[in-house]
């Protein structure tokens, strides 16, 4: 991902002053430094062994509940067993499924395909979606539901949707695939939209339709796990239904991310050896997805306090026209607040920005604080910065508007996602009706 925004923005560095001809993709190079990477983050067998820990490193399966034999033929028993063996992609049943590749295997494509059809409009497809766009190919997101992210609010995705757009993504949404067929470098994919059948042709299939977690990965299958929609089904210890095996992260089948698998592995080790003193919360945890620009969120959504009939207000802002993002080109921006009524507490934050990543985790303090309204816009913030929008909009909806006058806004290039918001100087802002407590 990052070598693509370095990529797109070589081509857009004519305005900053910097004069470049037409810049070309060296794919193996991309490959090479990612591999690079992924061995500079890999521990070494040798860290763990220093600290006690015996590692093998293989294929392992179950032979009874408490033994797995490894494909070297070695033999590992254990009085508890804490399964943490990641997901694999769901491929869809579909005709000529074998014709398509999965996000594993696109990181590291011997050739850069130029025209790419990715199947899912989830985070994995998304950031796929982003990447591959900025680097040159040709992009088309099939996709089954009627907007991309779902786990987002409607209008912070279709901000985020159309900004791709606008870059060259297309989007074939409410889109049920039917087969593949040709070869691969050359697959031809069909789907419908309604009663429409359509055909889209690409070097590439890559089916982005989630990961889960299944017992053939451990040949654990005669153990007879309960399982979850993604995973294990673990208690509140991160426990299986055998009381001796516990699982984390994909294997448990809770969040698939990065932090909070390394949580629940601590947690899980910890219940593990002293038997369950500690139970996982992940009531606040904070989500950010890389395309360009990040979207992310913390706490509940609109629609979420909604369904759960929490009184709450609503403040959306287009934070386009800010000083940081008119100096750095990058002037994209959506953000979306929801406040407990009458208390002004925040309860969740989504975002469309150039730096969601870091800016999601001072919102997540906030909820795990419980900050009100009044607290976050007494709090001074670095001008210019991303963060002061996030902190100037709470003063924008419950208290005085600070920030008087600014650049004119209607004209200078495309704008992106949900209406204009009125002239720079006024919030863009709706407050949501307040629902019975």
């Amino acid at each position: 991902m990052r070598a693509g925004r370095i990529h797109r923005m070589t081509r857009e560095a004519g305005p900053f002053g910097t004069r470049v001809g037409e810049p070309s993709l060296d794919w193996p190079t991309v490959v090479a430094r990612q591999h690079a990477i992924v061995r500079q983050f890999q521990p070494s067998v040798g860290s763990f062994e220093a600290k006690g820990v015996r590692v093998y490193l293989g294929t392992a399966r179950f032979e009874d509940p408490r033994t797995l034999r490894l494909d070297s033929g070695d033999i590992v028993t254990g009085e508890r067993i804490l399964i943490a063996a990641g997901s694999e992609p769901v491929i869809p049943p579909v005709d000529g499924a074998a014709l398509g590749i999965t996000s594993d295997d696109l990181l590291f494509i011997e050739e850069f395909p130029a025209d790419l059809v990715i199947v899912g409009a989830g985070v994995i497809g998304l950031e796929m979606a982003g990447a591959f766009s900025d680097l040159g190919a040709r992009v088309t997101v099939i996709a089954r539901e009627s907007e991309i992210l779902p786990q987002f609010d409607p209008d912070v995705a279709a901000y985020l949707r159309t900004i791709l757009e606008v870059r060259g993504v297309t989007f074939r949404t409410t889109a049920i695939i039917s087969g593949l067929s040709g070869r691969r470098g050359d697959v031809t994919v069909r789907f419908a939209v309604g009663e429409l059948v359509r055909e889209v042709r690409a070097n590439a299939v890559c089916f982005a339709t989630g990961r889960r977690w299944t017992p053939r990965m451990l040949g654990a299958e005669p153990l007879e796990l309960a399982m979850g929609r993604l995973g294990l089904r673990t208690s509140a210890h991160l426990a299986t239904s055998l009381p001796h095996v516990y699982a984390a992260g994909d294997a448990a089948g809770n969040m698939q991310l990065t932090p909070t698998a390394a949580y629940e592995g601590r947690v899980a080790a910890r219940n593990a050896l002293r038997s369950d003193t500690v139970a996982a919360d992940l009531s606040v945890v904070p989500q950010t997805v890389f395309t360009t620009p990040e979207i992310a969120r913390v706490g509940l959504t609109h629609g979420e306090a909604q369904r759960r009939r929490i009184a709450c207000h609503v403040a959306t802002h287009d934070m386009r026209g800010a000083s940081n993002g008119v100096v750095t080109g990058e002037d994209d921006g959506y953000l979306k607040l929801v406040f407990e009524h009458g208390s002004e507490r925040l309860l969740g934050v989504q975002m469309v920005s150039y730096a969601a990543a870091e800016l999601i985790q001072l919102a997540t303090l906030a909820l795990r604080t419980g900050a009100t309204a009044d607290q976050l816009s007494a709090q001074l913030s670095v001008h210019p910065s991303h963060a002061e929008r996030l902190i100037k909009i709470t003063a924008h909806e419950y208290h005085e508007y600070c920030e008087l006058g600014g650049p004119d806004m209607s004209a200078g290039g495309p704008r992106h996602g949900p209406p204009d918001p009125p002239a720079f100087g006024a919030p863009r802002e709706t407050r949501g009706a307040p629902l019975p407590p």
